[in-house]
């Protein structure tokens, strides 16, 4: 005899058999990865603006530490610059996200080797938090890392109470990685032995720079005018800021530079630096226009 199998107890087994496989689904489902750290490190330059309008570019040359994981070694938040990574500029305000570079020197004086910066960082689109010290002053910075790793956004920065610096009372601060400093330039310059400040230019210059993977510049200076020469100088690059050595008719030049926009014209700012004590802005090269 053929049992005939009613509809209430087909619905009963159905639901059964769909309570399992909810049960099955819940107790394999795995869970959603975390997000990985990213690796910011490299040339940043943030720019901290004072609640009394001053304005400091932070130049970094970013290092960000490594764990390994299964082997694979991969970055850990962990970001510093120490002394010769980070050095600060003043800035005037030229137009909305462009600025130009007053001096050397940022707002806490005086000059000293206690300079650096230490912090974490998550992920992106997530808080960063880290502190930087300009001439032994300390300041508190948290901000957010933008979606694409490359900004630092919403920004505020407050002085530690042990601070002696008056210059700098903290305010809000933004950020940005920066490209390599390459390309041709031309423009006047002041002669080689020209210590005047301030000096005449006397020279038309051209220069080809060019940054290297480890963050090292080269810059070839042709001159004619009141020097006929050509020199090669070469030095580290933080930022937006590099300092470049060389050597012409057997004599040491120093010069002190930073890459800037000036009416969204790529330029280098530059300074004669020869004499450490009373360093002498000499011109600005920019890149040719059509």
């Amino acid at each position: 005899m053929v049992r005939l199998v009613t509809p209430k107890i087909v619905c009963s087994v159905g639901l059964l058999i769909v309570a399992g496989a909810l049960v099955s689904c819940g107790g394999n489902k795995s869970s959603i990865p975390a997000q990985p750290v990213p690796n910011i490190s490299g040339a940043w330059e943030f720019v901290a603006i004072s609640n009394t309008g001053k304005v400091t570019g932070i130049e970094v040359a970013l290092a960000e530490g490594s764990v390994l994981v299964n082997g694979v070694t991969q970055p850990n938040g962990q970001i510093t610059a120490n002394s010769t990574q980070i050095a600060y500029v003043s800035l005037q305000s030229a137009a909305a996200d462009i600025w130009n570079i007053t001096s050397f020197g940022g707002a806490c004086e005086p000059a000293t080797t206690a300079n650096g910066l230490s912090g974490s960082v998550t992920a992106i689109d997530s808080p960063v938090q880290f502190t930087f010290t300009e001439n032994g002053n300390v300041f508190n910075v948290t901000g957010t890392l933008s979606g694409d790793g490359k900004s630092f956004l919403n920004g505020t920065y407050t002085p530690d109470a042990n601070n002696t610096c008056t210059g700098d009372n903290g305010g809000t601060i933004t950020g940005v990685a920066v490209a390599k400093i390459t390309g041709n330039y031309t423009g006047q310059l002041c002669a080689l032995n020209d210590t005047s400040s301030p000096c005449s230019p006397a020279d038309t210059a051209t220069a080809a720079a060019s940054e290297s993977s480890s963050s090292s510049l080269t810059l070839n200076l042709n001159l004619t005018g009141a020097d006929n020469t050509s020199l090669t100088l070469t030095g580290p690059v933080t930022g937006n800021a590099f300092i470049a050595k060389g050597t012409v008719q057997g004599q040491p030049v120093t010069y002190y530079g930073y890459y800037e926009s000036i009416k969204g014209v790529p330029s280098l700012y530059l300074v004669n630096a020869t004499n450490t004590a009373s360093p002498n802005y000499v011109g600005t090269l920019a890149v040719p226009q059509a």
